[in-house]
């Protein structure tokens, strides 16, 4: 049973709305490009898409390991790349090639900026340090340490003959000198979510071995030599997938048994200090994560909030969940944080939002925007420090100048997200006072 991120109706709506917009630099299956045509000052570089077999039971640089965080949620959605100074993100230009730009939404300017610093720059071409050639599977922007990472994903449910491999650039966090780091082979295929400690990405590799057989592990790539390390097999028949990480520790979900689900701690220096941490039933709702802690619905029928690293497990008491065998309420946590739970109350077409906490208090949550006559929430994307939040907070269409073969130019509606920053405390008590990008 696939897991659903509780935000999909949030991302399926948005991706409809783009989808005729070319939206996440995705090709027409008559493109033809290759890597070489990404300019930039990229140089390319000596590449191999195979996998040495070190270990971390037989390679000393495991034997302390720095903290491992996650670049994306648990459903492996990108939203960008989350830089100390920024926010990196993609989007589409409404060009008939399918190509699109990175944009950087600035902190202290509070101003969304095309990641170039050319004047009069068009963007349009690979001229631009924000420009970005189509793929099929999308290209994702992330930061590792003072690097901007960007994955070029092959789509697994496109196959053309003109479909390039997957591939990982680095880039200086201007966007300038993109390097290619490493590229995979045809029928390997990068998932999400990625970790990184700073120095490495670690991700699932999938290879498809033939029409039937599929084989998964778990890699790690150093994101300056771009060696890639095998560290584990992970079990497509267990469905074993990255889920997060804390401390040390990987994360993983993995079938327990046929109706049995659970969440792994994996641990890189030694496999027998590997521990399952949670379980709940395939019909159960889904736990969720955030940052060190897991949210879960007791069978007291109260959310909890567990401290992954201490254990320590706080029922959020003042909410009690109804039972489906006496109510038609559905309930669904979305985002835990810092002892706090935001849950959606589904009650048929009637949907309600409460904010809840360790301190017993529950409020309402009433920060929302409109999407094609649906209310969305106020979505935390990550903290920019450690009193405010950059949230996505609407939706609009702008009006982006493009230029024509011909030389011309033209003005063409894209959709776009729109993003601000908000104070935490102000966040959970839906106070409005924000400060958008411009």
């Amino acid at each position: 049973m696939p897991y659903y991120s509780p935000i999909t109706h949030t991302i399926l709506t948005f991706t409809l709305l783009l989808s005729a917009f070319l939206s996440g630099c995705t090709t027409p299956s008559e493109q033809n490009t290759s890597i070489g045509e990404t300019t930039n000052s990229m140089q390319q570089e000596p590449i191999s898409s195979d996998i040495s077999s070190s270990t971390s039971d037989s390679d000393p640089q495991h034997s302390s390991l720095p903290e491992i965080v996650p670049l994306q949620k648990q459903d492996g959605y990108v939203w960008g790349g989350y830089g100390k100074d920024g926010f990196y993100y993609i989007r589409s230009s409404g060009r008939s090639d399918g190509s699109c730009n990175i944009m950087y939404a600035d902190y202290s300017s509070g101003k969304v900026l095309y990641l170039c610093s050319q004047a009069n720059c068009a963007h349009n071409n690979s001229s631009c340090t924000s420009y970005i050639i189509p793929s099929s599977g999308g290209v994702s922007p992330m930061v590792v340490g003072e690097k901007l990472i960007l994955v070029s994903q092959k789509s697994p449910y496109i196959e053309s003959d003109d479909d390039k491999s997957s591939y990982i650039m680095t880039a200086d966090l201007d966007g300038s000198n993109r390097t290619v780091l490493t590229q995979f082979k045809p029928n390997q295929f990068l998932e999400k979510p990625m970790l990184s400690d700073g120095n490495y990405l670690y991700l699932r590799l999938t290879t498809q071995v033939d029409a039937d057989t599929e084989k998964a592990d778990l890699i790690r790539i150093d994101c300056i030599s771009g060696e890639t390390e095998f560290l584990r097999s992970m079990d497509s028949k267990l469905n074993e997938r990255i889920w997060g990480a804390f401390g040390d520790k990987i994360l993983v979900y993995q079938y327990i048994d046929d109706n049995t689900i659970g969440l792994v701690s994996w641990d890189l220096n030694d496999t027998s200090n590997d521990e399952v941490l949670f379980t709940w039933k395939m019909n159960d709702t889904y736990p969720i994560l955030g940052d060190g802690v897991l949210s879960y619905v007791g069978d007291d029928g109260y959310f909890h909030l567990m401290d992954l690293q201490s254990k320590e497990d706080i029922p959020l008491s003042q909410y009690s969940i109804p039972t489906s065998d006496i109510s038609n309420i559905s309930v669904t946590p979305l985002f835990a944080d810092n002892g706090h739970l935001l849950i959606r109350e589904l009650n048929g077409s009637e949907c309600t939002y409460f904010a809840l906490d360790t301190s017993g208090d529950i409020q309402t949550f009433d920060l929302l925007y409109d999407v094609d006559g649906d209310s969305e929430i106020f979505y935390p994307i990550t903290s920019v420090d450690e009193d405010h939040y950059l949230v996505c907070a609407g939706f609009a269409v702008q009006n982006e100048v493009s230029a024509l073969d011909d030389g011309s130019s033209t003005v063409l509606p894209v959709p776009d997200l729109l993003y601000a920053i908000i104070n935490k405390d102000d966040y959970w008590h839906s106070i409005t006072n924000y400060q958008s990008f411009e």
